[in-house]
C-alpha cells in the first residue's frame, strides 16, 4: 500500500463528505490504530482520547472530526482529512486499503480434497478451498469465495462477490444474496423445530421443508444458525449484519438495514422490521411484530407487539425512559424497606396504644 492523502480525497471526497483538507499531502503506506502508528501511517481520529494519543505517536495522516482538527494544527508536515463521517470513513478507506484480500488464495487451482457435483453451476471466477462440498444443482456466483470445508448443498445459490466462511453450511434450495459474508461455523437451512405430541406428550418432528432466504450484503457472523421455515421462507433482509451466536427460528422475517449483536435469539414466525438494533441477549418470543426503527436494551424480552418506534428495555418490556427511572429507584429498595420496617413499627406502635 503506497497513496497519497489527496488520491484518499479524491475517490471518496464526495461519499465521505470531506470538508477539506490540511497540512501536507503524506505519502502513506499503512493504516493503523492510534495506540501503535507512526511515521506513513493513517490513523483515524473521532474521540478526544484518540486526538491526545495521536498528538504523540505522530502518523503521517489523520482522518478526523472537524471538532478535532485544530488539535493537529500545530503538527508541521501532517495531512488532515476532515469529515464529520469518520467512522464510515474508516469502514471504507480500510475496506479498499487494508483488508484480507480473499481473492489472494494459495490455492489456485481446484484442490484435490474438494467435491463439486457435476451438475452444480461454479463460476469460474469463483475460488475454493479445500475440504469444500458443492451438491447437484447449486449454484456459486462470480468472485465469491468458499473456504475451507464449507458445504453447499444440492439447489442452494450463492450470488456474486460473497464470502462464506470455514465449515459453514448452506442448506438445499436456500438462497444468499450478492456481497453476502457468511462466518464460520453458521448454518444457513438448519430444521426448523416443529413437532406434535400424542397423548403421552411423545413428540413427532414436522418436516421443515421451506427454504432461508438472505438479501444483498448481508453478514451473519460466526456460528449463527437460521432455520429453515416449516413452510415458504425465512429471510434476513438486505444490508442486515448479525454478531456472533444469534438464532433465527423457522418463518421469521428480519428487514432491511438491522444490527442484531451477540446471543440475538428470536422465534418462529416473528416480523422484526427495518434498521432495528438489537443489544445483546436480546430475545424475541414466537409470532410477535416489531416495528421499523425499534432500539432493544438491556436484554429486552420481546412479549408483545412493538408499534411505535423507539428505545426498549428489559423484561417486562419498557421505554428507555421508564427502565432508567425504575433502575434509579431499584438501587433505593433496601433503603427503602428500612423506611416501609419502621413505618409498620410506628403502625403496630399506634395500634398498642
Amino acid at each position: 500500500m503506497e497513496l497519497r492523502l489527496s488520491e484518499i480525497r479524491e475517490k471518496f471526497g464526495e461519499q465521505l463528505a470531506f470538508s477539506e483538507q490540511r497540512g501536507g499531502d503524506p505519502l502513506i503506506r499503512g493504516i493503523r490504530a492510534v495506540e501503535s502508528c507512526g511515521e506513513g501511517d493513517l490513523v483515524f481520529v473521532d474521540s478526544k482520547k484518540f486526538a491526545e494519543a495521536a498528538s504523540g505517536r505522530k502518523p503521517s495522516a489523520i482522518v478526523t472530526h472537524p471538532m478535532f482538527a485544530e488539535v493537529f494544527a500545530p503538527h508541521e508536515g501532517l495531512g488532515i482529512l476532515v469529515t464529520q463521517l469518520v467512522s464510515l470513513a474508516h469502514a471504507i478507506i480500510k475496506s479498499q486499503y487494508a483488508d484480507r484480500d480473499f481473492m489472494d488464495d494459495q490455492w489456485p487451482e481446484l484442490p484435490p480434497s474438494a467435491v463439486i457435483h457435476p451438475k452444480a453451476t461454479v463460476a469460474r471466477s469463483a475460488l475454493i478451498s479445500p475440504n469444500v462440498v458443492v451438491g447437484a444443482g447449486a449454484r456459486v456466483g462470480e468472485r465469491t469465495r468458499l473456504l475451507s470445508g464449507v458445504v453447499v448443498e444440492n439447489d442452494a445459490v450463492i450470488g456474486d462477490d460473497c464470502v462464506v466462511h470455514p465449515n459453514a453450511v448452506i442448506g438445499y434450495g436456500c438462497r444468499v444474496g450478492n456481497q453476502a459474508c457468511i462466518g464460520a461455523g453458521t448454518i444457513i437451512g438448519s430444521e426448523g423445530y416443529g413437532f406434535g405430541q400424542d397423548a403421552r406428550f411423545k413428540s413427532y418432528r414436522i418436516p421443515q421443508t421451506g427454504i432461508v432466504v438472505i438479501g444483498e450484503r448481508v453478514r451473519l457472523g460466526a456460528n449463527n444458525c437460521v432455520d429453515r421455515a416449516s413452510y415458504g421462507e425465512t429471510r434476513i433482509g438486505a444490508g442486515t449484519k448479525t454478531d456472533n451466536l444469534c438464532h433465527f427460528a423457522h418463518g421469521v422475517e428480519i428487514g432491511e438495514d438491522c444490527l442484531l449483536t451477540a446471543m440475538f435469539c428470536i422465534a418462529g414466525s416473528s416480523k422484526v422490521g427495518n434498521r432495528v438494533v438489537a443489544s445483546g441477549q436480546v430475545g424475541v418470543i414466537d409470532h410477535m411484530n416489531i416495528c421499523d426503527d425499534v432500539w432493544l436494551l438491556h436484554r429486552a424480552g420481546v412479549v408483545k407487539d412493538i408499534e411505535t418506534s423507539g428505545k426498549y428495555c428489559a423484561l417486562p418490556l419498557q421505554t428507555l425512559g421508564d427502565y432508567k427511572r425504575n433502575m434509579e429507584e431499584a438501587v433505593k429498595l433496601s433503603e427503602l424497606a428500612a423506611q416501609v420496617r419502621a413505618l409498620q413499627a410506628q403502625v403496630d406502635d399506634l395500634r398498642k396504644a
